[in-house]
């Protein structure tokens, strides 16, 4: 007879074959009827807002007592795209188990995630039958796009409220160890672009006319030095400087560089020269400067030797807690045009802030007391993580401290072609969560 997992199991295998590539606008509404069906099965109260293009799924499991706390989960129902379908080894649209191993685009980010939460839950009802604690899930589909029209949704539904929000998603690090997380960073993207006539020249001309492309490079450069630090003057002044333990806990992540590099597939020189612990307090406490990708001139195969008349290049910044996407624009565009770049162009594409919690909080540190007794290993706890979600979002709207953890690995691939999770570190998961549930008898 099939199991709870099992069952639940092949709710996975069901989200994974839907495409619900939410940059695409595809497969969403689909999707999150899947889930809800799902959520009315287990005896929940649901309901599917689909004001947007992106439904959202509230799912209400309520306890009997009447002093009962509540536990917010967030997910999200959305995908990356499986681009370039040639580097997967199977179809990414199609669940696929390898040994231990479960393959496929959403595995981790974040359908497994969902799966595995669902299943706790299932598994305690049929134990316990009644909870000790409300649990109410929000389930998203836009989160792979910004969260886009997410505090819109929450806006319309004020009456949401919690004691603890456990964030969509986390992985385990290289040493097997289970990361728990208290925040993120922010993020602003945004376009950079020159125009230096009406249409291309021939090369020719290089020797005296600057093009489209030299006019962008020389602006960039003046944002960022060789050495990896932003040039633009009390960029993060506004940011949230990091408390006494806060700098414990991210000197504590088991960071070396020479392992750093290797995981990431780059020689160790491509790393910026600081120590370990200069290197964690920049990922975790500092802004960045990117660019994601850069356009000019001729692109086709062959030669075509001309001197390009517009170029841009698309750019973002990683927020830190108290920096705010318009006021970091503004300092772009100011140290732009101080160096003589009043000509470029700036135009914003999206933007989220950054929160942390308090990794002090007792429901944090009820978490982090199950983790220690369901994992071989301590777990470690991190006050944020490097990446941007929409936990300001939820924050803002129901304001309860806010940790993640997950389903994933340190070779979980989300985002890229093979994402997959472990059996292993799912069932662990459903165990962490069930006692958490419990311990709130």
């Amino acid at each position: 007879m099939p199991t709870i997992q099992d069952k639940y199991l092949h709710l996975l295998k069901d989200l994974v074959a839907i495409p619900s590539v939410s940059a695409q606008r595809r497969h969403l509404p689909e999707t999150a009827q899947l889930i809800a069906r799902a959520f009315i099965e287990l005896g929940g109260q649901v309901a599917v807002d689909n004001t947007y293009f992106a439904p959202l799924v509230i799912a209400q499991f309520h306890s009997p007592k009447p002093d009962a706390k509540t536990l917010l989960i967030y997910n999200h129902y959305d995908v990356q795209p499986a681009e370039p379908l040639d580097l997967w080894e199977s179809d990414p649209w199609q669940l696929r188990q390898a040994g231990d191993f479960l393959f496929g685009r959403g595995v981790n980010d974040d359908k497994g995630n969902l799966t595995a939460r669902i299943t706790a839950l299932a598994q305690y009802l049929d134990e316990f039958d009644v909870l000790p604690v409300n649990i109410t899930f929000i389930v998203e589909g836009a989160e792979e796009s910004a969260s886009l029209h997410l505090d819109d949704y929450l806006a319309k539904h004020p009456d949401l409220q919690a004691d603890l929000t456990i964030w969509e998603s986390g992985n385990k690090n290289s040493q097997g160890q289970l990361e728990i997380i208290g925040g993120n960073k922010g993020i602003v993207t945004f376009n950079i672009s020159s125009q230096t006539g009406q249409d291309d020249l021939h090369s020719s001309w290089a020797g005296i006319i600057n093009s489209a492309t030299w006019r962008l490079i020389a602006g960039l450069n003046c944002l960022r030095a060789q050495t990896g630090q932003i040039q633009i003057p009390n960029f993060n002044q506004t940011a949230q400087k990091p408390n006494q333990r806060e700098l414990d806990l991210v000197n504590q992540i088991p960071f070396n560089r020479q392992e750093l590099a290797q995981s990431l597939g780059l020689d160790a020189g491509q790393l910026t020269q600081l120590s370990d612990q200069e290197l964690k307090y920049r990922l975790y406490f500092e802004p960045t400067l990117n660019i994601e990708g850069f356009a000019s001139g001729y692109q086709g195969p062959g030669v075509k030797t001309i001197l390009p008349h517009q170029a841009s290049a698309k750019l973002d910044v990683r927020l830190v807690p108290g920096m705010t996407p318009q006021v970091v624009l503004d300092q772009i565009r100011t140290q732009l045009n101080q160096a003589g770049f009043t000509d470029l162009i700036i135009e914003e594409t999206l933007s989220q802030l950054g929160y942390r919690s308090d990794m002090s909080n007792e429901n944090i540190l009820k978490v982090i007391d199950q983790a220690q007794n369901i994992y071989p290993t301590p777990p470690v706890i991190m006050p944020t993580s490097a990446g941007t979600g929409p936990m300001a979002y939820v924050h803002d709207a129901i304001p309860a401290p806010i940790v993640g953890f997950g389903v994933g690995n340190s070779q979980s691939r989300d985002h890229a072609p093979n994402e997959n999770i472990r059996l292993t570190d799912y069932q662990e998961h459903i165990q962490l969560m069930k006692a958490l549930i419990a311990s709130y008898q």
